[in-house]
């Protein structure tokens, strides 16, 4: 389904382990226009990432997105 027009951000979570740890936490904001990037291992989360990417986001309300 397409992006609800709706939301603010969402986030894509790659996790591994009995602990649940986050290797990849995605988000992109879209009121920002920012994607953020972070990991959680064992139970901290890292140093944030984010990327304000020139031109328009990739990221759309209402719209579909591949992840490949």
């Amino acid at each position: 389904p397409p992006i609800n027009p709706f939301l603010a951000r969402f986030h894509v979570n790659l996790r591994a382990g009995a602990a649940g740890d986050v290797l990849l936490h995605f988000n992109p904001r879209f009121g920002e226009g920012a994607v953020v990037r972070n990991s959680q291992l064992g139970g901290s989360w890292g140093h944030e990432e984010r990327d304000l990417p020139p031109g328009p986001s990739p990221f759309q309300r209402g719209q579909y997105f591949d992840v490949s």
